[in-house]
């Protein structure tokens, strides 16, 4: 009796684990080429995008940059003050680095600091060589350079800049390069911050960046930051020292403005106007009267200073037109001429008192103080 229950016992033990291994998942029927779990087709995850085509359409115009220096490099070279570095590879007496074509005739946009003291400048074009090049102008507070290649081919493949306002937290982007002289490197992140404001080493100013997470290291400076459209939406140019996924880039639309200027003038040199303040980065707002810049600090003897501008405005407008946060009154301040007058409403002590007008000055050099 006691061995017929006990095989009855194992008997329905066994058919126990017989029907589990059928319903489990509701799919396995105890087959070894089935896996044990099915995902339902409907809740697979999506696949994600190749950028493989845009990579094909960026790659033969992105260009190393290689400089030859006429003396040992200046030692503050870079356009940000620490803790972030220049991102050029470089052995003694030179530097490599990136860059891209702009215009089919031979323009080659790249960084600033890859330049700054070259003797002489080579520039890379994939499956075509090395072409001597010419510097057609620069701009230390974005740390652009603009390059003209000499005897450059005719038809040379380039790349549209795109609408860098329109970037938003958490877009993809890819930036294509030469790290460490491995040419052709494609590597891609995400936009991080936009209008990250970085004051500069030099220069009494700071300014407008894109914080991305696409990896860059020594040589990928001037290497283009594109859209999915392939468009150009940044230049990089700084790394903060021993951080990962985290750097910076020039706004495609800063690049447009300064290339222009560039191209305006006949030594190339940019001319920013300067006014002296420095404000929070984030907007002080009103039901009534909408959005502007608080002004957190006045400079000493600089043109808003002498304007009668003072800690704790708010700059509603300038010229008439709406500032509604820091990025638009920065904006309106280094694009604007130096010496022209500039008129600026203002919001003090809860009142909106009238127009006052400031003439502006030049960005220049004055280290540890950076303002607009």
């Amino acid at each position: 009796m006691v061995l017929r229950n006990a095989a009855l016992r194992c008997g329905l033990i066994g058919a126990g684990c017989l029907g589990l291994g059928w319903f489990v998942g509701g799919q396995w029927s105890g087959r070894a080429d089935q896996p044990l779990w099915h995902e339902p087709a409907s809740q697979t995850a999506p696949a994600l995008p190749s950028f493989a085509g845009v990579v094909a359409r960026v790659m033969p115009a992105v260009v190393g940059v290689h400089a030859q220096l006429v003396a040992a490099p200046v030692a503050n070279a870079n356009a940000i003050a620490e803790p972030t570095r220049p991102m050029a590879a470089a052995a003694p007496g030179q530097r490599n680095g990136s860059g891209f074509l702009v215009e089919a005739g031979g323009l080659v946009v790249t960084s600033r600091h890859l330049v700054l003291d070259a003797e002489r400048i080579e520039v890379t074009v994939p499956e075509l060589g090395s072409f001597p090049a010419a510097l057609v102008g620069d701009d230390p507070a974005t740390d652009l350079a603009l390059l003209r290649i000499e005897g450059a081919p005719a038809g040379l493949p380039s790349l549209p800049l795109g609408d860098s306002d329109t970037l938003q937290a958490g877009e993809w982007i890819l930036a294509v390069g030469n790290p460490f002289g491995f040419a052709q490197t494609v590597s891609a992140g995400v936009v991080s911050f936009v209008g990250r404001h970085l004051p500069h080493s030099d220069l009494r100013v700071t300014n407008d960046f894109l914080q991305i997470s696409a990896p860059v290291n020594p040589g990928s400076s001037g290497c283009p930051i594109v859209d999915l459209a392939g468009r150009v939406v940044g230049l990089t140019t700084q790394a903060p020292v021993d951080a990962q996924g985290i750097s910076f880039a020039v706004p495609g639309n800063t690049v447009k403005w300064t290339l222009a200027a560039m191209q305006r003038e006949p030594d190339g040199r940019v001319r920013r106007g300067y006014l002296g303040i420095e404000f929070a980065s984030r907007p002080v707002c009103d039901g009534a009267r909408g959005c502007g810049a608080l002004v957190v600090r006045v400079v000493a003897g600089q043109p808003a200073e002498r304007a009668g501008v003072r800690a704790g405005d708010v700059v509603l407008s300038v010229d008439g037109g709406p500032v509604p946060d820091a990025r638009s009154l920065h904006r309106r301040i280094v694009c604007a001429a130096p010496g022209s007058p500039i008129a600026l409403q203002l919001l003090r002590d809860g009142r909106v008192g009238d127009p006052i007008v400031a003439v502006l000055g030049e960005v220049g050099t004055r280290s540890n103080d950076p303002a607009n």
